[in-house]
């Protein structure tokens, strides 16, 4: 069995954002049923999402970090910004169409600068 240090930087990265994308289905989960049985005003669905999704975003930056020995806020940042591109291509694999706007460059900054304090708190940590 191979262990942590000696898998290569990009397969624990691609390990870190798989867990970061299973706690994002946790937390959706969590969230729908919170919403499901609760009295929760449908404007915080769109607010929800967004907070789950930087929390996830930072978590991933924090992840990928936290194995470098530098250069957090960089490996955090590419992470984000994967994380987002990846969002993306499941996006359009389920639902068949991509929307390349304002909004989604937006996102991308928004994945990438989470990821970046992700990331810092992350080389920080540990």
């Amino acid at each position: 069995m191979v262990n942590e240090k000696q898998r290569p930087a990009f397969g624990r990265c691609v390990i870190n954002l798989v867990t970061a994308y299973a706690v994002t289905v946790v937390l959706v989960m969590a969230f729908a049923l919170l919403l499901c049985y609760t009295d929760i005003d449908e404007a915080w669905i769109s607010r929800g999402a967004k907070i789950i999704s930087v929390f996830s975003v930072a978590l991933a930056g924090a992840l990928c970090a936290r194995s470098g020995k530098s250069g957090g806020w960089l490996v955090g940042g590419v992470s984000g910004v994967l994380y987002m591109i990846i969002l993306y291509a499941l996006g359009y694999l389920i639902f068949g169409r991509l929307e390349l706007d304002v909004d989604a460059a937006l996102k991308l900054v928004y994945g990438a600068i989470a990821g970046i304090v992700g990331g810092i708190i992350g080389i920080n940590l540990k």
